[in-house]
């Protein structure tokens, strides 16, 4: 009888430190998970901080464009609109890689 129950509580001390193990684990994975997941926000931050500067460099030149009555704004309202569409597609090249990393 004191054999059984020796072996029992050897077999609950066992299950416990899986259990243990176990919780660990999965606090662990939790930590990284909770950390992948701050990572993402900061980046679609970021990333919407960064779309604002353009549209809005954008806006201001399509108004110097529909109000300016001298050529050389006009040419200088074109090229900062240029500029800033290039912009806008890199950042959703970036918002597309983005987009992908949240599958993975």
């Amino acid at each position: 009888m004191l054999v059984a129950a020796c072996a029992a509580l050897a077999g609950l001390g066992l299950l416990c430190r899986q259990k243990d193990r176990s919780a660990r684990a999965a606090n662990e994975m939790l930590t990284i998970h909770h950390a992948r997941q701050a990572r993402q926000i900061l980046r679609a931050q970021r990333l919407e901080h960064d779309l604002r500067s353009p549209v809005g460099a954008m806006a201001v030149a399509l108004e110097l464009l529909r109000t300016a009555d001298d050529s050389a704004t006009q040419l200088e309202a074109i090229e900062v609109l240029e500029r800033q569409v290039a912009r806008m597609t890199s950042l959703t090249e970036q918002v597309h890689e983005f987009a992908q990393s949240l599958n993975d």
